[in-house]
This record gives C-alpha cells, structure tokens and sequence, in this order.
C-alpha cells in the first residue's frame, strides 16, 4: 500500500494505522512501522494523536459515528419488528464485514482481559469490576475496558431499543430485553468473523440479515 504524501499529515497516519493494525492486530502493530508508511516523523504521531491506543481508539471512534448513525436510520424507516431487525443487520453485516479486522481487535484484544468484566447498577449503568475479588482493577485498565464497551455498545443499543419495543407489543415473548439483544447482537458479530465473512461473494448483506432475522424470530423448525 501506497499513501499519497499529498496528502495531510493526519490523514496518512490514520490510513497508515487501518492499514497497519488491520494487517498485524494491535499488539504487534508498532508506531515505527504506522510512521514509515504514513511517511512522517515520530513526533507528528504524538502530535495528533499521542499515543498508540490512543491513535487506535481514533480510528475505530471516527468508523463508529457514522456507522451509528447509519444504523439509527435504516432502523427509523421502517414500522414493523422484522422490517426494523432485517435494516438493522443489513446496516452491521456490511460494516463489520468491512471493518473486520479492526473490530475483532476491538473484541479480542483491546476487551479481552479476563481479569475484569462488565456489570449494570440498578440504573443500567455500566461498571468494571474485577472477575476475582482479590483483585483490584486500575483506573487505566478501568478507562480502557469502558472506552471499548461503550463505543460497541452505542451500536447495540439501537438493537436493544427495537428488542425492548417488541417485548412490550408482544410480538416478542416475554424476557430480559438485554440478554436476548445481547446474544444476538454478539452472536451476530462472531458469526461475521468467523461465518459470514467467508461467503461475502456469494451471500449478500441483505440475504444475510433475512437469515438472521428469520432464525432470530423463528428458530430452526420447519
């Protein structure tokens, strides 16, 4: 790959590090070869973006917020409950298959310390808490965690909202909102990196999330 020098100097980092990181993952991605690509020197990297994580977590969020407000309208045009999950997952599939080796290092890496996990109080706040009570959590480590969940989760909660609508119209049985979008929405997300994305020539996006959908409302039985 080859990035225009034309171009400004943030930009060609950012498309040096999608490059970089989608091609290694985060921990043997180095700042030494995003700087050799992008062609610019190790102090304009700290300049616009500071740090490694820190530069990681800017290209990921700047994908995320269109990408949420994608989601948000496919899911508003439409009326019904299976019209609004099948836009919702064309809306994922397409995105996450062409973002997947940066979200898988979203879910493999930058949240998988098995040291800590996610709770929610009473207010459906979430908390990072430590899986062993002996253990304490650092303040770093505590920041990361909800950084990386809340950017995941702002995509979730668009799918929840539809979950918890069609509990309450009964067109869903009756459960936890939360549990039943959760298994779906990171079942989904597996199945893209370890399913879906092998057929991307064959299935397209909407004859994937018809698939989804239909097993989701309607299971297995004929």
């Amino acid at each position: 790959m080859q990035i225009d020098t034309k171009l400004p100097k943030d930009k060609r980092i950012m498309l040096a590090a999608e490059e970089i990181f989608s091609r290694y993952g985060y921990e043997k991605a180095t700042l030494d070869a995003i700087i050799t690509l992008a062609d610019v020197g190790k102090g304009t990297v700290y300049k616009y973006f500071g740090n490694k994580e820190q530069l990681f977590y800017k290209l990921v969020s700047v994908k995320n917020e269109p990408f949420v407000e994608a989601l948000q309208k496919a899911v508003e045009g439409e009326s019904d409950l299976e019209s609004k999950l099948t836009a919702y997952f064309k809306v994922m599939v397409e995105f996450y298959q062409s973002n997947c080796a940066l979200w898988q290092i979203i879910y493999y890496e930058m949240l998988n310390d098995s040291h800590c996990t996610i709770v929610y109080d009473e207010e459906d706040n979430a908390k990072v808490i430590s899986r062993y009570s002996e253990d304490l959590v650092s303040d770093e480590v505590k920041e990361r965690f909800l950084r990386y969940h809340n950017l995941l989760i702002s995509e979730f909660d668009i799918l929840y909202k539809i979950v918890v609508d069609g509990i309450k119209d009964k067109t869903l049985k009756q459960g936890n909102a939360r549990i039943a979008g959760s298994h779906l929405f990171f079942g989904v997300a597996m199945g893209i990196f370890h399913h879906i994305r092998q057929y991307k020539d064959e299935l397209t996006t909407e004859k994937a999330a018809q698939i989804i959908v239909d097993r989701f409302l309607h299971g297995e039985a004929m």
